[in-house]
């Protein structure tokens, strides 16, 4: 049972081949491949097979879509980009055909005509239909995390997330004439892409992100100060202080002293066996329960703590597969 793995045994819970995604991505991220371990991509072509992703694929239609083929953003949580954006965090890539039919289904109902990507559907009147930043910023990531970095319709849907930063630095969903920390997604989305390609647009606008976050230290905005301090999965639109760590520790930026706040929240919330309790789920009902030890919290903060250096003790560098 989960409840009775000790702290210094939370990898080998990682690693247990009942959910293959989580036994991918910590031999990705948390250990790295050594000799004599399963390579990287045996256990990545077992994450369709079973557990959550086979989960999600077996409700697809026609290997191409969820929920209806009208759109990919309704029914919320149902439909095609909510699959999407949690089978790309899970390790899947557009070498399966599901997913490659998928992304095409997306761009071809969902691409704005100003480059970057809409709720809306876009296809049936282009002209009046204009990206959203939720929406461009959710499907970059994902869509580079499948493969698709280079194909225009990402580097066009990336060049407009830059476009769209606000003068103080941050990112809008609505938009409005100023930033707020709910509006992630651009700095997910470029934390994504390798630093050798990052163009210096790119890179002028993850420094002025950072920032902006940083003044912010991840948690405090508004009148009187609020603090995101729930920890949630999926990440569909909803912030906390675990997706400002991932992106600003995959940028670069753990160090920062302005993020010592952030981890301290994450820090307290870890229970004495080492694991993390998810909080909430977006109502997304194919993965984990709320109020649970979670895989997927506990991957993404030790990940969060270890691209730190903050924390992610020897106890937990085991590589035994």
């Amino acid at each position: 049972m989960v409840e009775t793995v000790s702290g210094r045994r939370v990898i080998d819970w990682l690693l247990e081949p009942t959910e293959p995604s989580t036994r991918y991505l910590t031999a990705r991220d948390l250990l790295g491949p050594r000799r004599g371990n399963h390579p990287l991509s045996k256990l990545q072509s077992a994450i369709p097979k079973k557990g959550w992703a086979a989960r999600i694929l077996s409700l697809q239609k026609e290997k191409t879509w969820w929920a209806t083929k009208k759109t990919c953003y309704v029914p919320k949580f149902k439909s095609t980009i909510w699959q999407l954006l949690v089978l790309a965090d899970l390790g899947l890539t557009q070498k399966d055909e599901r997913i490659a039919n998928a992304a095409e289904f997306w761009f071809d109902l969902h691409l704005a005509n100003d480059g970057g990507y809409s709720y809306l559907v876009a296809s049936r009147s282009p002209h009046r239909v204009r990206g959203h930043l939720c929406m461009t910023g959710n499907m970059v990531r994902s869509l580079i995390r499948f493969g698709y970095l280079q194909d225009e319709r990402v580097q066009y849907a990336i060049k407009w997330l830059v476009n769209e930063q606000l003068p103080d630095g941050g990112w809008d969903c609505y938009p409005r004439e100023n930033g707020t920390i709910d509006g992630w997604e651009a700095m997910s989305a470029f934390a994504e892409i390798p630093v050798s390609k990052r163009s210096p647009s790119v890179r002028r606008a993850i420094e002025r992100g950072a920032e902006f976050f940083l003044k912010r230290h991840l948690i405090h905005e508004g009148r009187p100060s609020r603090t995101w301090v729930t920890l949630h999965y999926p990440w569909h639109y909803f912030y906390d202080y675990l997706v400002g760590l991932d992106f600003m520790t995959r940028l670069g930026y753990g160090r920062d002293d302005r993020m010592r706040e952030a981890f301290d929240l994450l820090l307290a919330a870890r229970r004495p066996d080492g694991m993390w309790n998810m909080n909430g789920n977006n109502w997304y009902p194919y993965l984990e329960r709320p109020g649970r030890p979670s895989k997927m919290i506990t991957f993404l903060a030790l990940r969060a703590l270890k691209q730190s250096g903050r924390d992610f003790k020897a106890q937990y560098e085991r590589n035994e597969m």
